[in-house]
């Protein structure tokens, strides 16, 4: 019988970089939310892409535009990555979680929108990196009403 058991510190070193790979998720977030280009980008491999309806892009400087052009057509927009599935294997991950987000766009339109996000991470040099970050839409589309919203 093989014996598959792991030992207590590579049970350690999993939960540590799937804590790791969760502080990307969120740097996202709150980089994408506050416009906060240091943070937004800092999540992203050199060798990064990016998928969006906006448009497909790699490398920092490609991904770097592409997160400029969402910040004039979105100038606001509010984030939140739910239901992360995780998986480590070695140093390399993946991940899928559910998104939910508001944005006002260019034109004043406000909506609450929600999606997949699909994530591949490399670790280099000791350091988690988001290697891939795709968004599927799901099929809806709900309105916000200005009336709810307060300030």
């Amino acid at each position: 019988m093989a014996n598959n058991a792991i030992s207590f510190e590579e049970k350690l070193q999993k939960v540590i970089d799937i804590e790791e790979i969760r502080t990307l998720m969120s740097k996202y977030c709150h980089g994408i939310d506050k416009k906060d280009e240091a943070t937004f980008m800092s999540i992203w491999a050199d060798d990064g892409v990016y998928e969006l309806p906006r448009g497909q892009t790699s490398g920092i400087e490609g991904i770097r535009q592409l997160v400029h052009k969402v910040w004039r057509e979105v100038p606001k927009c509010h984030h939140h990555i739910t239901n992360p599935l995780i998986d480590v294997d070695g140093d390399q991950a993946s991940a899928k979680t559910d998104v939910i987000y508001y944005r006002q766009t260019d034109d004043g339109v406000l909506q609450l929108l929600s999606g997949t996000y699909a994530f591949e991470y490399v670790k280099r040099s000791g350091v988690w990196k988001t290697k891939r970050l795709k968004f599927t839409s799901f099929e809806t589309i709900s309105p916000v009403f200005k009336e709810n919203i307060q300030g």
